[in-house]
């Protein structure tokens, strides 16, 4: 019988990359939340938060919402002096 009986592969490793994806994925939904926000859309925090639970689902449905994001946003709005 084994010292340890309850063997979880990859143990604090895992956690630590896990976070740090987090981390990552909430910093690209950040950037799309001010990208939106900047360029004068109403629906700047759905595009951010939707983004960073696209990544969270998978790499392709975050790339390919960043696609979708990139070609449906408007230009940039320049603030009214």
């Amino acid at each position: 019988m084994s010292p340890f009986p309850l063997q979880v592969p990859g143990g604090p490793e895992l956690i630590i990359i896990f976070l740090i994806l987090f981390v990552v994925f909430g910093l690209v939904g950040r950037w799309v939340y001010r990208d939106a926000k900047s360029r004068g859309s109403d629906w700047a925090w759905q595009w951010g938060v939707g983004i960073a639970l696209l990544f969270l689902a998978g790499l392709v449905p975050g790339l390919l919402g960043i696609l979708i994001y990139v070609s449906v946003r408007g230009e940039r709005v320049e603030p009214t002096p």
